[in-house]
């Protein structure tokens, strides 16, 4: 199935509370100063806040999809609509049709142009005609340019969009920027014995992740640990590529 993304830039702040309050969960200095890291400046906070923020919006912003098909089917229903006026504006411009519903179509013209005419105060049903033929023309211009998306957009094509994780590279390389800057192997596995996360990206990992929302963290420390070793590779793709 092909998705379509919103367009714009998605962003989401962390979770954490506000140092003055007793409420659960804890703030990023406070997960610093817990992994024993060097003290953030104002400045590197509000980066490290600014990078997190944009990779959990790349998680919102791939859950905010549209459905492509359903999108084209929606402008050309849309554009149907939009083309019944085409005959209200040959009626309203003194024009001739000819068809099984001309008779009724003159009808529901001469209705409109008369509800218009009390809606806007117009001066005459003259007015209300120009009116109405102005809207039915804007229709079908609006009728043409919702054809012409819905043919657009009928000829991408895509897969479902990538792995539903991507967004953890970002989270990823804000705590490899952090590894290197305290001198820390950047290591992620599971002690087979204890189940517990090992190395000090692992560890690292596992404390950031108090601050993204419940509903983003990983289900198990097996299951972070997975996250972190596929970013890892995707992260290293990445840089291979660019310096070619």
């Amino acid at each position: 199935m092909v998705k379509l993304p919103k367009s714009g830039v998605a962003y989401q702040s962390l979770f954490e509370r506000d140092p003055a309050q007793r409420e659960p969960d804890v703030t990023l200095a406070e997960i610093v100063s817990s992994l024993g890291l060097k003290p953030l400046t104002s400045r590197a906070e509000r980066e490290i806040r600014d990078r997190l923020g944009f990779a959990m919006g790349k998680w919102e912003a791939r859950r905010a999809t549209f459905d492509l098909a359903d999108v084209i089917s929606s402008l050309n229903s849309h554009a149907k609509a939009l083309e019944t006026f085409n005959a209200f504006a040959v009626i309203a411009k003194g024009g001739h049709l000819k068809g099984r519903y001309l008779d009724r179509d003159m009808e529901l013209c001469y209705q409109l142009a008369r509800e218009l005419r009390e809606e806007l105060r117009l001066d005459d049903i003259a007015a209300a005609y120009a009116h109405l033929a102005d809207f039915a023309d804007r229709a079908a211009g609006m009728a043409s340019a919702a054809r012409a998306a819905a043919k657009r957009l009928k000829g991408i094509r895509g897969t479902g969009g990538g792995s539903p994780y991507l967004w953890y590279d970002g989270f990823t390389a804000v705590l490899l920027d952090l590894c290197k800057k305290n001198k820390i192997e950047p290591k992620a596995g599971i002690d087979r014995s204890s189940g517990e996360p090992v190395g000090g990206l692992a560890k690292m990992a596992s404390a950031f992740e108090r601050l993204l929302p419940p509903w983003m963290r990983s289900p198990t420390p097996d299951a972070m640990v997975k996250r972190l070793n596929r970013s890892l590779s995707r992260l290293a793709r990445s840089a291979a590529a660019l310096s070619r």
